[in-house]
């Protein structure tokens, strides 16, 4: 009987003396600061977000509707924009850094740093942070609200990473990676130039359910038979969801390639008043010396094109696969 209240007697020290020294070891004991672990925001809520980054390379993002626009250019790719909503408001803390690693966190935000600020409607403020360095374990990254001196390791729970990256893209992975999306009620015009091979060139109009097809070459004489109804709405439907497989301007060859001869161009006009204007250019033309595109029947030869937007001046790769409905010759129609 002495024996086991012996044991519990030094058990209830042992803890007592463990309680204490973790309470008065700097490297555990954090003061928490309850108002720094509410970094998550209502994506519904948010009509702005702007992201300062040391490199200068700044974001600034406005909500347009149901679209977003990047520095008030472009638009943001819906899909990467979804990313960052959900992230900024599902975002929470893992754990709390040794008060010994704030001098280093705090250095490493000041030459690292994301700036992220949110904003409402009215264009209040409804968050600010501060991105920093991510965990030597790599399981969280350092954020810090302003106002405060008090670092977090934050994350997704049951997410495997960090999240540092999705505030840090290139303005290319940021950008609506869009050529065509359109319905084909929204079409006005649409002008297809065959450069290598003029007489498949055309131009097609449509006004109150009405169709119209004109050479886009003046030497080529116009086709006296009725068109096609089907598939000219056919072809109209085919501008729907045609999407790059990603930007290339930071390709050394771009301003070499864009001065070669086109194989097909495009300019779309929308009954809002709106344009699109792009140049293609296979990527064999390219690659392959010895080859020359020019007619829509070799195009089984083709599984990307290089694709200059004349209105941004972006320059993008798209795949065939996605793009081949809409090469179809003038006389395709009839």
């Amino acid at each position: 009987m002495k024996n086991t209240l012996g044991l519990l007697i030094g058990l209830v020290l042992l803890g007592g003396i463990a309680y204490y020294l973790m309470k008065s070891n700097t490297e555990t004991n954090n003061t928490l600061n309850s108002t720094g672990v509410k970094f998550t925001i209502d994506k519904e809520e948010v009509d702005r977000i702007l992201i300062t980054r040391n490199a200068n390379n700044n974001l600034d993002f406005t909500r347009e509707g149901d679209r977003w626009r990047i520095n008030g250019k472009f638009y943001a790719n819906p899909h990467t924009m979804s990313h960052l909503l959900n992230t900024m408001s599902k975002i929470d803390m893992i754990y709390i850094p040794y008060k010994t690693h704030y001098a280093t966190i705090v250095s490493d935000m000041e030459k690292i740093g994301i700036h992220v600020e949110a904003f409402d409607k009215s264009g209040e403020k409804i968050k600010g942070y501060r991105i920093g360095a991510n965990s030597i374990q790599n399981d969280a990254t350092y954020f810090m609200l302003d106002g405060d001196d008090q670092p977090y390791a934050m994350n997704i729970k049951g997410f495997d990473g960090t999240i540092r990256d999705r505030f840090n893209y290139h303005i290319e992975n940021w950008k609506d990676k869009t050529i065509f999306d359109n319905e084909a009620s929204e079409i006005s015009t649409v002008k297809v130039g065959f450069p290598k091979r003029p007489s498949a060139s055309f131009v097609l109009t449509q006004e109150e359910g009405q169709y119209q097809l004109t050479p886009g070459d003046k030497l080529t004489p116009a086709i006296n038979r009725p068109l096609n109804k089907a598939k000219v709405e056919a072809y109209l439907h085919s501008f729907k969801n045609v999407i790059a497989e990603g930007y290339d301007n930071r390709n050394v060859k771009k301003d070499s390639i864009i001065n070669l001869m086109h194989f097909v161009t495009f300019d779309v006009s929308l009954k809002d008043g709106s344009q699109m204007k792009y140049r293609m250019i296979p990527f064999r033309d390219v690659l392959d010396p010895d080859v020359n595109i020019a007619d829509v029947k070799d195009l089984e030869q083709v599984d990307r094109y290089f694709v200059t937007n004349e209105l941004t001046g972006d320059f993008l790769v798209l795949q065939q696969r996605l793009f081949k409905d809409l090469l179809r010759p003038y006389d395709y129609f009839y």
